[in-house]
C-alpha cells in the first residue's frame, strides 16, 4: 500500500464517512423540532467519534510494513480524540452517554476478543464482526441510527424550551435512520463480499449474492419506507394509499439503489467512488425524514 492509499483509507476516507453520518442527525433534529439546526458541539462529536471509530478499524487491517509512522499516526488519533473530548463537554454527560456506549463495540469490531470454540473443540477468540453472521449490519445500522438520530433528537428533547414532536413520530424517524444505515452498511458489504468470504464472514450478501441482496434491498426498503412514512397507512377501515407521497417513496428509494449499484461498479481503491458513497450516501433519509412532517 503506497503512502498515498494510506493517507485516503487512515485519513480522508474515515473523515467523509464522519461527515456522511451527520445526515440521519441533521434529519432527526428536523423531526423532533421541526426545522433544520445545526449544533456545533453535538455534530462535531457524533462525526469525530464515527471518523475515530473507523480510521482505528482500518489501522488494524493494515500491514505493519504499510503502516504510516508512528508520530503522524498519533498526531492523527490524538487530534480526533481532542475533538471528541472538547465535544463531548460541550455537549453533556446525557449526551455522552447516548453516544459513547456503542463505542467499545466499535473499536473492539475488528479485534479477536470474544471467547468461543472452533470446529476443533479448541478455545479461540473470536472477532465480534464474525459472530453476527446475516445480521452484521443490521447491527452496525442499529448502533450508528441510536449513535446519529436517537442520540441528537434526545439532545434537544432533554431542553426545557424545545418543544419536541412526539414519540411516535421520533420513533419513525429513528427507524427511517435504521433503514438507510442498513442499505449503507450493506452495500459496502456487497463490495467486500470476495474479502469477507475469505475471512469466513457469512454476511447477507455472501449468502445471496449481489443482486439477490440488491433486489432485497429494494424491495423491503420500498415497504418499509412507505409504511413508516405513512405513504401506506393501515387503518381499522383498511389500506390507505397516499399517491403523491407514495410516489416520493418509489422515487427516493429507486435514486438510492441506482446510485448504490453505480458505485458498486469501482474497486474498494477507488477513493473517488466510495469517497462520494461515504459522503452523500446517507442523504436520503434527509428527504425520509422531511416527508414524516407531511
Amino acid at each position: 500500500m503506497s503512502r498515498t492509499d494510506t493517507f485516503y483509507s487512515l485519513g480522508l476516507m474515515p473523515a467523509l464517512m464522519g461527515l456522511g453520518h451527520l445526515a440521519p442527525s441533521i434529519g432527526a433534529i428536523q423531526t423532533a423540532t421541526g426545522s433544520y439546526q445545526f449544533p456545533g458541539r453535538l455534530l462535531g462529536l457524533i462525526g469525530t467519534i464515527s471518523a475515530v471509530v473507523d480510521s482505528v478499524d482500518t489501522y488494524k487491517d493494515i500491514p505493519l510494513s504499510s503502516r504510516p509512522s508512528k508520530w503522524i499516526w498519533k498526531i492523527w488519533v490524538y487530534g480526533l480524540w481532542a475533538i471528541v473530548l472538547a465535544c463531548t463537554v460541550l455537549s453533556g454527560m446525557p449526551t455522552a452517554i447516548d453516544i459513547y456506549r456503542f463505542l467499545p463495540l466499535g473499536l473492539l469490531w475488528g479485534v479477536p476478543c470474544i471467547p468461543r470454540f472452533s470446529t476443533s473443540k479448541s478455545l479461540i477468540l473470536a472477532k465480534p464482526k464474525t459472530l453476527l453472521i446475516e445480521a452484521k449490519s443490521l447491527v452496525v445500522a442499529l448502533c450508528m441510527a441510536s449513535v446519529c438520530a436517537e442520540a441528537s433528537m434526545a439532545f434537544y428533547c432533554r431542553q426545557a424550551e424545545s418543544q419536541c414532536s412526539d414519540r411516535n413520530l421520533r420513533r419513525r424517524s429513528f427507524y427511517l435512520a435504521v433503514l438507510y444505515e442498513f442499505f449503507r452498511e450493506t452495500s459496502c458489504d456487497v463490495r467486500d463480499i470476495a474479502e469477507d468470504a475469505k475471512e469466513g464472514l457469512k454476511t447477507l450478501p455472501v449468502r445471496l449474492g449481489k443482486q439477490n441482496t440488491m433486489l432485497l434491498m429494494t424491495v423491503v426498503g420500498l415497504v418499509l419506507d412507505s409504511i413508516l412514512t405513512q405513504s401506506i397507512a393501515f387503518t381499522a377501515s383498511g389500506i390507505i394509499v397516499r399517491s403523491p407521497q407514495l410516489a416520493h417513496a418509489i422515487l427516493r428509494m429507486g435514486l438510492t439503489m441506482t446510485a448504490y449499484w453505480q458505485i458498486l461498479k469501482y474497486p474498494r481503491d477507488n477513493y473517488w467512488a466510495w469517497g462520494c458513497m461515504s459522503l452523500f450516501g446517507l442523504v436520503p433519509v434527509l428527504f425520509a425524514q422531511a416527508a414524516l412532517h407531511s
